[in-house]
C-alpha cells in the first residue's frame, strides 16, 4: 500500500514541485506571489497532507491487523485447551461417572 501512495501521488507531486520550481527559477521581475503562486502551494500542500493521511490510516490498519493477529492466536491457544479438555473428560471422567450409583444420591442440604 505504501508503494501504491507513493505511485498514485508521486506524479502530481512531481509536477506540482516541477512547475513551482520552474517558477521560482523566474528573474526576479517575474517572481509575483498570484493566484498562480498561491494555488501551486495549495496543490503541494494538499498532496502531502493526502499522501500523510494514507501513510496514517495504513500505520492504524497494520495496527489492527496485529492486534487480530494476536487475538486469533489466542483463540487457537483456548480452543486448543478446550478440545484436550473435552478428551480428558469424555477418556477419563466418563468412565468413572458410568460406575458411580446415582439413585441414592441426595445433594447436600436436602
Amino acid at each position: 500500500l505504501s508503494s501504491g501512495i507513493n505511485a498514485e501521488y508521486g506524479g502530481p507531486m512531481k509536477v506540482a514541485t516541477t512547475r513551482f520550481a520552474v517558477r521560482s527559477k523566474r528573474p526576479n521581475v517575474e517572481q509575483t506571489r498570484d493566484f498562480v503562486h498561491g494555488g501551486l502551494m495549495n496543490e503541494i500542500n494538499e498532496i502531502t497532507s493526502s499522501q500523510e493521511a494514507l501513510k496514517n490510516q495504513i500505520a492504524c490498519a497494520e495496527e489492527t491487523l496485529h492486534r487480530l493477529m494476536k487475538n486469533k492466536e489466542r483463540l487457537q491457544q483456548d480452543i486448543t485447551i478446550k478440545k484436550k479438555s473435552i478428551q480428558i473428560d469424555e477418556q477419563q471422567c466418563l468412565r468413572l461417572r458410568k460406575t458411580l450409583n446415582w439413585r441414592g444420591f441426595r445433594p447436600a442440604g436436602m
